[in-house]
């Protein structure tokens, strides 16, 4: 808690040391066709599946570090009501090194750091400005600090989807965006529990209005069955925050549910014809 660097530093190599390990039980072939299934990581093993719970979402980095050990370049579905990928120039002023990692800069780094898959990524962000881009993050509705938050973001190859999208194309529509986005390759799937509305989870430390609500994320994830997710988090849940009715806990939990049904219902494979095509 008194020291990020080290605190980034255990994450990435506790994570890596998990995520390098063969899976107990793989599923061989294909339920549909039959066809042998080649894994889809660079060394060709089936590796263990990890949904990581926060927690300040900075912990996104060190997981991007570890996973691109296994997977290279990754692609992203982020669920925010906030961009995250300000330079750290302008989030913060970055008045140290150590302070320039946070949660509002991580995407920035792991775009320099060639983690993440650049103009292939999808974040959904909530915000009440109409984008004069075509491109998608999830859920974001935040107060921009000026225009160039949107030339970051587009540095940091994301693309965007505006939370008020889901008024006019429903969640059918925002599924399909982001489907025909990250089609069948391996995905990383970062979940702020700020994506959803205040008035459905309001135990995170930046709530905004104007989100979506429990069920339509949850909607959303089920949408996304097919999906190659390597791996997941679900963070920003704030407890000491929360209703005594612990709506942001049940929410948060919920999610979870959805994210690990979704990861069942799908191998980390390919068939190997399509593989070796």
């Amino acid at each position: 808690p008194y020291d990020n660097k080290y605190a980034i530093n255990q994450i990435e190599s506790g994570h890596k040391a998990l995520l390098q390990r063969e899976a107990f039980s793989p599923l061989g072939n294909d339920s549909v066709t039959g066809e042998t299934l080649v894994p889809l990581s660079l060394d060709g093993k089936n590796h263990l599946r990890i949904i990581i719970l926060g927690g300040d979402h900075t912990i996104v980095l060190p997981l991007l570090r570890s996973i691109n050990s296994v997977y290279g370049k990754i692609f992203v579905i982020h669920f925010d009501s906030h961009l995250d990928t300000w330079k750290p120039s302008v989030f913060g002023g970055a008045p140290s090194d150590q302070a320039a990692i946070n949660h509002g800069t991580y995407f920035s780094w792991a775009s320099q750091e060639g983690l993440i898959k650049n103009g292939s990524s999808v974040s959904f962000l909530f915000h009440d400005f109409a984008s004069p881009f075509h491109f998608i993050h999830g859920a974001i509705r935040t107060t921009l600090s000026g225009p160039e938050d949107y030339d970051n973001d587009d540095e940091s190859g994301f693309q965007r989807i505006e939370a008020r999208e889901i008024d006019t194309i429903g969640t059918d529509g925002i599924i399909k965006k982001i489907c025909d986005t990250v089609g069948d390759n391996p995905v990383y799937l970062s979940i702020d529990i700020d994506s959803i509305d205040p008035a459905f989870a309001p135990a995170t430390g930046t709530p905004e209005t104007g989100g979506w609500s429990t069920r339509e994320l949850r909607t959303i994830l089920r949408g996304l069955e097919g999906m190659h997710i390597v791996s997941a988090d679900i963070v920003e849940v704030a407890p000491a925050y929360d209703a005594n009715a612990e709506l942001t806990t049940m929410a948060a939990a919920d999610v979870l549910f959805e994210v690990l049904s979704v990861m069942a219902k799908t191998p980390l494979s390919k068939i190997r014809a399509a593989n070796s095509a």
